[in-house]
């Protein structure tokens, strides 16, 4: 596998590095619920720490060019990307403080189609009937979900998830835009990014050993090896079957809390949640035709 990542797979290994990573990018649920103690700001700024370093280490392993020409393929554009992934990496971990995990995953799942209302409404790019249809499909689903959780404290997580989902979906437009700038560099400077950011929200940096390493761990395993899978998989497969294999971590997610913490969903989220997954689904099959 460590070789498939720095040359070019077969297509088998292409769709197995893909799963693998949508299921270590599933983990993050499951590794908030057995932290002992640490905050959400915490789990942010060390996930932050491993996040930067591992992918530092990758960006200085495999840039083709210099560091400067990078930055400059980077350009202003993408700082700001990097900055929107920082942003949606934060609301998402917060959003699993307010909520429970099912709830945030199954909205997160949502960011292929407000990509696509936000490609149409930034790069002008037009909407199929069948991506119109997905979208209404997901709103359905949406709907369910936000019934499962009435209480305040809940929407209130829910909200978190949903303003997650903007921020990647702009990630997503925003790097459409400057398709010659690193990914790499981009996922290494969301993690410098990060640490200032954290700094006014944190009240102690002391944590067990073990959160320590389990924060630290979500940086290197989640975010790194999670992204880095993912990302290399999807180079050499059809944009539709990556978004619908990437679905494994919407499925997983609330798979592993439930195993872990006994934290079961009600119906109606879980009712949302097919609905949801079947309009991105849906969505990705469209995007797939109209290319």
């Amino acid at each position: 596998m460590t070789k498939s990542l720095f040359t070019k797979p077969s297509y088998g290994q292409a769709v197995f590095l893909v799963i693998l990573g949508g299921a270590l990018l599933s983990i993050l649920g499951l590794v908030d619920r057995a932290t002992d103690a640490a905050t959400g700001p915490q789990i942010v700024f060390f996930r932050a720490i491993g996040q930067a370093v591992f992918f530092s280490m990758v960006f200085f392993a495999t840039k083709q060019t210099s560091v400067k020409d990078e930055f400059k393929n980077l350009t202003w554009r993408g700082w700001l990307a990097a900055l929107f992934m920082a942003l949606s990496g934060t609301f998402l971990v917060m959003s699993f403080q307010y909520t429970e995990v099912a709830n945030a995953v199954f909205i997160i799942s949502l960011t292929p189609l407000f990509a696509a209302l936000m490609a149409w409404l930034v790069l002008k790019e037009g909407i199929t009937v069948r991506t119109g249809l997905a979208m209404f499909i997901a709103l359905i689903g949406v709907v369910f979900i936000s019934s499962g959780s009435v209480d305040g404290e809940g929407l209130y997580g829910i909200s978190l998830a949903f303003i997650m989902t903007i921020f990647y979906a702009a990630v997503i437009v925003t790097m459409r835009t400057i398709p010659q700038a690193n990914v790499i560099l981009l996922c290494a400077l969301t993690g410098f990014l990060l640490l200032p950011m954290m700094l006014p929200f944190i009240d102690s940096y002391t944590l067990s050993t073990r959160d320590l390493v389990l924060c630290l761990g979500l940086g290197v395993v989640q975010v790194g090896l999670g992204t880095l899978c993912v990302m290399t998989g999807a180079k050499y497969l059809p944009a539709a079957q990556v978004s619908i294999l990437a679905l494994i971590e919407t499925v997983l997610s609330p798979v592993w809390v439930w195993l872990y913490a006994n934290e079961v969903p009600a119906w109606t989220v879980l009712t949302g949640g097919v609905i949801v997954v079947i309009g991105v689904i849906i969505q990705a099959t469209a995007s797939s035709k109209s290319r």
